[in-house]
């Protein structure tokens, strides 16, 4: 379990109650924050997801609310946190006096869906790995998942829009306007609304249904419109189109490339009447609010770790793009890198993306660095709720080189994988497994209920795994040669290799076989019955030679082969007899029709024939079986991985590159000489 320091900040989004104050303004409004329950959280820049130790959180020293993450816009302050172990739970009060307190209470007043922003700075952090697990809070979490183990609460922030759109804000002032509500009114809303609860309606929606309740009871009273008033609406009217101009000014120097998403937003505000408030909060609903982080253009901003992957897969040309990404992914990909990416610009924009501001056009150190997050990011870019979306070189290349390697393994030949039973092992000890023995058959149970115990063959087959791999490096000259085959060829032929590796250590075991087939086990056919199986009589006598076999106590086998394996000058005359329906050049009044069509599945391997092999042959062929615990051979994989992985890291801190290993752990042995009949051929 490696551990490590890290200097970005945890952002969680949670619920927040919000209780109005006194109309006296003696008591203020105050908040209520369940802030963590203590589970694995997505967070933005953050390769794992993050699950935060309660017990070793600490306060900070003055914990302050403001409004989207934003010092100089002050909400109030936490006065009471409440730490079990198990959750966390903020309270506090709107302290503050100004306009962003008067807008969090003002909207939250007429319903708006205000979202909470809780951040802790973590300290020591320790990386549980795929297959692991961690007692954590109470809770048993499983791998992949980083933890930080100390950490400290350093603020909280309400925000417009947030990462999960299921944390809302809800504030109790509404519900004290239903507490205050003419019982008439109150009476009028239900019977009118019989589905609607009245606490849950906003102050505007109150504000028309009273109109409607006067109107109808002929409660409402004209009063018509003086000089002075008709002077007021237009002064009033005047500062409103003005506060929106402000707000529209703020968002086009954030966001100086969408001038033309805020100049259709501002025109429908002024036309619609909207209020400044309703205005800005519009404005940060409809893009990702910017928090504390650099400015980012729209294209930027759809630069996921996914659309950059599907990139360098279409510029590798990795097969089945459909499989592994969805559609608007690839369609990004297209759009943005039509005629193919660079490994200089994936490094860039992953840069950038994690605050890198230089103009270099070549791949820096500390450009590498900031991209393979080996240093913090530059001061003010600290991870927010409202940050965008993780991304990281050792991340991206990471994936893209496991899709190119399991494309290379999975294009080489798989035969194996009908000839042999697999096992999953946990751990590189060698596994026992007993042979077919039949003293485990069932016996009737007598009057007294008593079960007997039965016992396995003190006949038994082993199985252990190894590690077979390989290392390979994108290096500084890959780098500055933009050479993406670095990350997609190689791959590719690491792939291959795991494939020939595997492929190799099966056949070696399989095809040393000749203690194994032999007379002696009853399961050899030899002379003019073991030739090429494309021959009635030789299937016939295989087949008969298997029907012979029993049990260690004299029981039949009580199953039949399924598979014809064959070597790759039998092949195609084996297909033929498995699928033809007729029989030809029998002599004499014998029946014609093929019975043996599509009795077996018929499998070759050009392994069979290789010299190299121990017990290679062009002409000894087999009738198997494979079922689970029956089997010719047995595979086993660590923790049931039946294909190989590939590894990412850094090179050394002052080295320009990246190391990546592929490896694969696995083990075979053959396992019951009863599941087949080797055919001589001779």
């Amino acid at each position: 379990m490696a551990k490590k320091k890290s200097a970005e900040l945890i952002t969680l989004l949670a619920d927040v109650t919000i209780e109005a104050g006194s109309a006296d303004g003696k008591s203020l409004p105050k908040f209520s924050v369940l802030a963590y329950t203590g589970g694995a959280m997505n967070v933005n820049r953050w390769s794992e997801p993050v699950v935060v130790d309660l017990a070793g959180l600490t306060e900070g020293k003055s914990i302050k609310a403001n409004l989207d993450h934003e010092s100089n816009q002050r909400v109030g302050h936490v006065t009471e946190v409440h730490n079990d172990g198990k959750s966390l739970t903020l309270n506090g009060v709107v302290s503050a006096k100004g306009a962003a307190a008067d807008e969090v209470v003002a909207n939250s007043e007429s319903g708006y869906p205000w979202q909470a922003s809780i951040e802790v700075a973590p300290g020591d952090i320790s990386e549980v790995v795929a297959g692991k697990s961690v007692t954590v809070n109470g809770q048993t979490i499983p791998g992949p998942v980083m933890v930080a183990r100390t950490g400290t609460l350093k603020g909280f922030a309400f925000v417009s829009h947030g990462a999960d759109d299921n944390t809302v804000v809800k504030i109790a002032a509404i519900a004290a306007q239903e507490k205050n509500m003419d019982p008439e009114l109150k009476a009028f809303i239900e019977e009118m609304l019989p589905e609607i609860d009245v606490s849950t309606l906003s102050a505007s929606a109150v504000t028309n249904l009273r109109k409607d309740f006067e109107g109808k009871s002929g409660k409402r009273k004209s009063e018509p419109i003086s000089g002075s008033d008709f002077f007021v609406e237009r002064k009033l009217e005047r500062d409103r189109v003005m506060a929106i101009r402000e707000v529209t000014n703020k968002f086009l120097d954030m966001r100086p490339n969408d001038i033309e998403a805020i100049e259709r937003m501002h025109d429908h505000a002024i036309e619609s009447k909207m209020t400044p408030q309703d205005f800005r909060c519009e404005m940060y609903d409809s893009t990702i609010p910017l928090g504390r982080t650099p400015i980012r253009s729209k294209n930027e901003l759809e630069m996921t770790a996914s659309v950059l992957q599907a990139a360098i897969c279409m510029s590798g040309r990795l097969t089945n793009l459909d499989k592994e990404f969805d559609d608007k992914t690839l369609q990004t990909a297209h759009t943005k890198f039509g005629n193919g990416i660079g490994l200089k610009q994936l490094y860039r924009i992953v840069a950038k993306a994690r605050g890198w501001t230089g103009e270099d056009d070549e791949v820096t150190l500390d450009m590498h660095r900031i991209a393979c997050n080996l240093v913090p990011p530059p001061r003010g870019y600290d991870i927010q709720a409202s940050g965008f979306s993780t991304l990281s070189i050792p991340g991206i290349l990471g994936n893209v080189a496991g899709k190119f390697l399991l494309e290379g393994w999975g294009g080489g030949e798989q035969v194996w994988r009908a000839i042999t039973d697999v096992q999953s092992v946990r751990d590189f000890k060698q596994i026992t497994n007993y042979r077919l023995s039949g003293s485990l058959k069932y016996e009737k149970v007598g009057a007294g209920g008593e079960i007997k115990h039965g016992t396995v063959s003190e006949d038994s087959y082993t199985g252990q795994a190894d590690t077979y791999g390989k290392m390979f490096a994108v290096t500084r000259t890959d780098i500055i040669n933009d050479d993406l085959g670095a990350i997609t060829r190689i791959p590719l032929e690491l792939g291959y290799g795991a494939n020939d590796s595997f492929n190799e250590v099966f056949w070696t075991e399989f095809l040393n076989n000749s203690a194994f087939f032999a007379s002696g086990n009853n399961n050899l056919a030899t002379g003019v019955f073991g030739t090429l199986a494309t021959t009635i009589p030789s299937l016939v006598a295989a087949e008969a030679i298997w029907m012979a076999q029993t049990k260690p106590n004299g029981q039949p086998l009580g199953m039949l082969p399924s598979i014809l394996l064959v070597p790759p000058l039998s092949y195609r005359n084996a297909l033929s007899a498995m699928q033809s329906t007729l029989v030809v050049g029998t002599s004499g009044p014998t029946p014609d029709a093929n019975t043996f069509r599509n009795a077996y599945a018929v499998y070759t391997s050009p392994f069979m024939a290789t010299s190299s092999f121990t017990g290679y042959s062009t002409i000894k062929w087999y009738l198997l079986a494979n079922r689970p615990g029956f089997s010719t051979m047995l595979t086993v994989f660590l923790n049931g991985r039946d294909a190989p992985v590939v590894e990412t890291d850094q090179a050394e801190f002052s080295v320009l590159g990246m190391q990546m290993r592929g490896y694969h752990d696995f083990g075979t042995k053959k396992m019951e000489y009863r599941a087949g009949v080797q055919g001589s051929g001779a």
